[in-house]
């Protein structure tokens, strides 16, 4: 009777633990010795454990995808601008322009060099920060007259209108 009584009471925990995500590793049982149950608790709510053969628990980890920054603040673009200077020729620019930002061809250099001539400057490129703040030191130390500024700062297209 009292054996019939722990059993239903192991049965009921095994169900309950089941139930919450947990699994109860089941002692030996014989029929003339009384053990209690253990149970086997999981580090975290995205683990679970299994019972198998002779006491021996396998630990799942569920796969969950987590995003590192989903509100993450779109980077902000800024400007390569190159100045006038009555030292270098366009000849000199370009080629300059040209080995420093692989992207430029050379009509493209020479557009640039022809704006900032009759400007006085000219946006050679927009790009992230860390890449402006690259090319800028690049074209400098080819002797150019270079600085960089957020693109919110301008007006117009790529050419940077209100410059």
């Amino acid at each position: 009777m009292i054996s019939r009584a722990i059993q239903t009471l192991l049965l009921l925990a095994t169900w309950l633990t089941l139930a919450s995500g947990f699994s109860v590793v089941q002692p030996h049982r014989s029929m003339f010795s009384v053990q209690s149950s253990t149970t086997s608790l999981s580090m975290s709510d995205m683990e679970r454990s299994r019972s198998t053969k002779k006491g021996v628990s396998t630990i799942i980890q569920d796969k969950t995808e987590t995003k590192a920054e989903e509100q993450k603040k779109k980077e902000e673009l800024w400007r390569v601008i190159l100045h006038n200077d009555e030292v270098h020729t366009f000849n000199y620019v370009i080629r300059s322009l040209c080995k420093v930002i692989g992207t430029l061809d050379r009509k493209a250099s020479f557009e640039i060099c022809v704006q900032t001539h009759g400007n006085g400057k000219a946006t050679v490129t927009k790009t992230w920060k860390k890449q402006a703040e690259q090319y800028c030191l690049g074209l400098q130390r080819q002797g150019l007259t270079v600085s960089i500024s957020p693109d919110q700062d301008f007006e117009g297209g790529h050419s940077g209108g209100g410059l």
